[in-house]
This record gives structure tokens, sequence and C-alpha cells, in this order.
């Protein structure tokens, strides 16, 4: 008989457990989504603040204009551009850069060695004072420069070995200067481009939107386009 007044009294505990329980199962759902919610914000911040690093390493190697690309005149008006290059397009101050991003989805040391050594069959230089890597493709007509795509846009030497911070991603610069050569040769910026993504990435253009292998194709429609106007142009003239 004395354990029938204890029994009860735990029975009349049981919902107060029930509640404690279930208010603590909802504080931990809570804590989890504000995790999540914080996380995704700084990924949103960080992919902000990219297109402003983009600028700055663009500004710095625009001082280096190759000898071999006369600039356009004051007066001279530039050719219409087509669709497809408008899209790989970022405005730098008075420039335009074409610019690409490749964000690579499982960044670790295999995809350092991976891309050192994708840089090294480019022949790839580093630059050490602004901490990029140059490519000049002599029959292109054009130099592509590599950079980080997270701020500040510094590339670590990943080719001297694996004690370098981990690249999360890279972007693909070329100076406005170069923009009629990458149109009429656009191979080699695709190629290097889709290397890079076959590590394990996807490309962006310049407004952080997915490039398709079908928007690289018009690329090269476009300078086929480009070289067959230019030859069709020519042979009347050598006629006459």
């Amino acid at each position: 008989m004395p354990r029938g007044p204890a029994q009860a009294e735990v029975r009349r505990m049981d919902p107060v457990v029930a509640v404690l329980i279930v208010a603590g199962v909802a504080l931990l759902l809570a804590l989890v989504c504000m995790v999540a919610f914080l996380k995704s914000r700084s990924v949103r911040s960080e992919l902000t603040e990219t297109p402003l690093a983009t600028r700055r390493m663009a500004e710095a190697t625009q001082v280096e204009v190759p000898e071999t690309v006369p600039l356009p005149a004051a007066g001279a008006q530039s050719e219409p551009e087509s669709e497809p290059m408008r899209r790989f397009q970022v405005a730098s101050g008075k420039e335009i850069k074409q610019c690409l991003f490749v964000i690579l989805d499982w960044p670790g040391l295999d995809t350092n060695r991976r891309l050192a050594r994708l840089l090294k069959e480019y022949n790839a230089n580093y630059d050490a004072k602004l901490g990029v890597y140059k490519i000049r493709d002599p029959l292109a007509g054009y130099k592509l420069t590599i950079a980080n795509s997270s701020p500040p846009g510094t590339l670590p030497p990943i080719h001297e070995g694996d004690d370098q911070p981990i690249v999360s991603g890279v972007s693909i610069l070329i100076h406005f200067v170069s923009k009629r050569s990458v149109a009429r040769n656009p191979e080699t910026l695709i190629d290097i481009t889709q290397s890079i993504a076959a590590i394990g990435g996807h490309i962006l253009d310049a407004e952080r939107n997915t490039v398709s292998e079908e928007e690289f194709e018009q690329l090269r429609q476009h300078a086929q386009n480009s070289k067959a106007v230019t030859h069709g142009r020519g042979t009347p003239h050598e006629g006459g």
C-alpha cells in the first residue's frame, strides 16, 4: 500500500518528462538550423567578394600588354561582339576582361597535385609577385592568367610541393586587347578551362552562372563562322 502513492506520483511526472524531451529535441533542431544558416551565409558572402578580387587581379595584370597585339586606335570602331563572347566578359574600369571560373567540388591535396601537373603540361609560368600562373599560346595569339577564385585572388606556388595551401577554385582572365584573338581561336581557352574542370569541378561565367558544353560549342561555331566570313570577303578581292 505505501507504494501506491509513489507509483501514482511517477505516472503524473511522465508527461512532464515527455515535454522536457520534446523541448530538448526542438532546441537541438533549432541549433542545427542556425549552424546551417550561418554556414550558407558565409558561402554567399565569399561568392559576393570574389568578383571584386577578380577585378583587382585583372587590374594588376593589365599593365603587361603583349607587344604583338596592337592597342585599338582612339577613333576606331570595334567589331560588334557576338553573344557567346559577351557571355564571358567582366567589366573592370574602362577595360573588359574575358573571365571564367572553375570551382572545385572537393578541393584537397589530390586536386592541388592534379592542378599543378596540368599547369606544367600547359607550360604555365608562376608570377611570384602577383601570385598567378600565366600561360602563353603563340599559335592562339593571346595569354591566359590563372588566378585564385577566392579573395584576394593570389594562388600559392602549388608546383613547389604538397605543403602549399589547398586551392578551392581558379579564375581564368584574358586582357581586353586579346579579345579578338580569343573570338577567332577559342580552343586554348576552352581546352584549359575544361581540363581544370575535369579535375572535379564546375565552370561559371563572370556572373557566377553555370557554363554548359553547348555554350562552348557556340563559341567554337562563332569562330568558324568568323573565319568563313573573312575568307569569303578575301576571295572576290583576290579574284578581281
